[in-house]
């Protein structure tokens, strides 16, 4: 009859020392290890604010401010793109740019072969153009005397 009482004596002692253990180690972590830094206005959030589950005055959202910023150029790692017959954009960024109408029939972009369209349509006129691509985008003009510029955006 000794050995159930060890048993249980054993249980018992595994049991108690568990709760030491969780009384003394399971303390939460605090709101900002856990990501949640933001207590300003909900409302310069873009999404819904993931709200921390130990004090909801602190979340964790995508802020306007946020938004903008990826979008600021990197005007110091502007490159000149002299061919743009199969040129593939190495980040995300913009392309400024002007060209010469070819042959009358215009200027064309083509971004990952599909044709965006002629510019002008006037021998004599020169087509300015903008627009923004993301890594991995090939480009392609049709056209003469281009001149143009890829402007990457800061941390793409």
């Amino acid at each position: 009859m000794k050995l159930p009482r060890i048993i249980t004596t054993g249980m018992l002692t595994t049991a108690i020392a568990y709760n030491a253990y969780a009384l003394t180690c399971g303390a939460q972590p605090s709101c900002s290890t856990l990501g949640y830094t933001y207590t300003g206005s909900t409302s310069d959030c873009v999404n819904t604010p993931m709200k921390c589950p130990f004090n909801s005055s602190y979340f964790n959202c995508v802020k306007k401010a946020d938004i903008f910023f990826q979008f600021k150029l990197n005007w110091a790692g502007a490159t000149d793109i002299s061919d743009m017959s199969n040129w593939s954009a190495y980040q995300n960024g913009i392309i400024i740019g002007h060209a010469h109408d070819k042959r009358n029939v215009g200027v064309f972009i083509n971004i990952n072969n599909k044709e965006i369209g002629s510019l002008t349509g006037d021998v004599t006129q020169r087509s300015f153009f903008y627009f923004n691509v993301s890594a991995g985008d090939r480009i392609e003009m049709n056209a003469n005397d281009i001149h143009a510029t890829f402007v990457p955006y800061y941390g793409s």
